[in-house]
């Protein structure tokens, strides 16, 4: 990333003013947090992040974004309202957070605008220098870290220097009965399935895709094109924009431990399908044939047996035929690789580049849904 991109990502970012005050001097990493409602919660993150982040220099700055909609309950508003008089009274010293919640300042977009507006005020806060080394870190108010976080996240992005973004691992913490236990890690296992089996199939979009365990470069940040703007799903959005520029890397040490509570925050996403277990309903079940058909097209695209892609359908299952069919793919990859360099790893990253990580997931639920 050159200063020109820096500087030209910025005049159309989101950045809102910082409370107390911009700091004087600026960090080289942030942690940004949306905050809506969590008057209970955050002190223990913020506790936690006090145990695992370093003294010094290369400490992170910790930026919160306390948010709500227009048309948030009355109640939610007064409990932002009241963190942000909290706040401005030096209760929760050593971080600074965005008034998003004042009469005249809330959001319109929900939990995506929320880490946008944190995310690009971070980086507008950052040291510029060496944006390869700067992180933006993305935790949720409700979720605790452990001592090793900032050190698994430093660890990680010096191990991968090719990676750009990292999925941090999630153990969630325990339910507060019985049954809330039941149903979280019921959840976690379908999610930890789902990847498994994304990664057993040659995907490189196996990785999670969690708003509270995400860590990203500077440079990689800009280049995807910032956080998408929405009102749930924006995790998965943002990590599917940073895997088309440089890979996420999965974490494996259980780093962050959200609560397990079901919610009603977002439209879908973990509180959601906790919310649903309980009620009794039962999870997606993504067919096993699916990740047999994804496997065996992925080792096509790895062997360059899309470089001429009327060949390949004599080599794929009819079912992938008709959904690549279906979506245009044979009418628009020609055009794809006329503006694609002439070698086997340029088609390969360019067909990922379409067959991107909403593609595989409609791929698999296609299988399900196709007679």
């Amino acid at each position: 990333m050159t200063k020109r991109d820096l500087e030209k990502y910025l005049r159309k970012a989101l950045i809102r003013p910082v409370e107390p005050a911009p700091p004087a001097a600026r960090f080289r990493h942030f942690i940004v947090i949306p905050v809506m409602d969590e008057l209970e919660e955050l002190p223990g993150t913020l506790a936690s992040l006090q145990q695992a982040l370093p003294d010094g220099a290369d400490r992170p700055g910790i930026l919160l974004v306390i948010n709500h909609g227009l048309h948030a309950a009355p109640e939610r508003k007064a409990h932002n309202l009241e963190l942000l008089e909290l706040l401005r009274q030096e209760r929760f010293p050593g971080v600074l957070w965005v008034d998003a919640a004042s009469p005249g300042k809330e959001l319109a977009n929900g939990v995506g605008e929320a880490r946008r507006i944190g995310m690009d005020t971070a980086l507008s806060l950052l040291e510029p220098e060496d944006p390869e080394h700067a992180y933006i870190v993305c935790l949720d108010a409700d979720s605790h870290v452990s001592e090793h976080y900032w050190r698994e996240i430093k660890a990680a992005f010096a191990a991968h220097p090719e990676c750009g973004t990292l999925s941090l691992g999630v153990r969630h913490r325990t339910g507060k009965n019985d049954a809330e236990e039941n149903a979280i890690r019921k959840y976690e296992k379908f999610m930890d399935d789902y990847v498994a089996s994304l990664h057993e199939a040659g995907s490189p979009y196996a990785f999670h895709t969690i708003g509270s365990a995400m860590a990203i470069r500077a440079s990689i940040y800009v280049a995807c094109g910032g956080m998408r703007i929405r009102s749930g799903g924006e995790d998965f959005y943002f990590l599917q924009a940073a895997a088309k520029v440089a890979p996420v890397w999965p974490v494996a040490a259980k780093v962050v431990h959200p609560a397990a509570r079901p919610s009603d925050r977002v439209p879908f996403g973990t509180g959601p399908a906790v919310r649903s277990l309980l009620a009794g309903e039962s999870l997606e079940v993504y067919p096993e044939q699916g990740f047999a058909a994804l496997k065996e097209l992925l080792h096509l695209v790895r062997q360059d047996g899309m470089k001429v892609p009327g060949e390949s359908k004599k080599y794929l299952c009819p079912r992938t035929v008709q959904f690549l069919e279906e979506r245009g793919f044979f009418r628009g990859w020609n055009n794809v690789l006329r503006n694609t360099p002439d070698n086997a790893r340029a088609r390969e990253l360019a067909f990922h580049r379409w067959f991107d990580a909403l593609k595989t997931l409609q791929f698999i639920r296609f299988f399900r849904e196709s007679k």
